[in-house]
């Protein structure tokens, strides 16, 4: 899964959670740099902000992620965190086709 395929499905999981609410340009920008495996310090410089600042930012993301997802979201598990989740998605959906057949059959 791509970073931008990623940073869809956590916009999805915002407006679903909180009527309508997406990350700012800020979160996104986090969000996509910290996909790409860059350090907060790599971030704050190529963003141009403060290291505390970005790493702040960060934090409160993966607090507000780790309360919609049901598990700790952190800097170092986002990507499997949210593979698991669309693991999950994919599964319910296999089960629903799977019941839809049983009752048409």
């Amino acid at each position: 899964m791509s970073g931008q395929e990623a940073l869809t499905i956590i916009d999805r999981l915002l407006q679903a959670a909180n009527q309508g609410q997406k990350l700012n340009d800020l979160q996104s920008a986090v969000f996509l740099e910290t996909w790409a495996e860059h350090s907060y310090s790599e971030i704050a410089q190529q963003l141009g902000y403060e290291y505390d600042y970005i790493k702040q930012v960060g934090s409160r993301l993966w607090r507000i992620l780790s309360q919609i997802l049901g598990e700790p979201v952190s800097k170092s598990n986002i990507q499997a965190v949210l593979r698991r989740y669309q693991q999950s998605q994919q599964d319910q959906l296999d089960w629903s086709e799977a019941i839809d057949r049983q009752k048409v059959g």
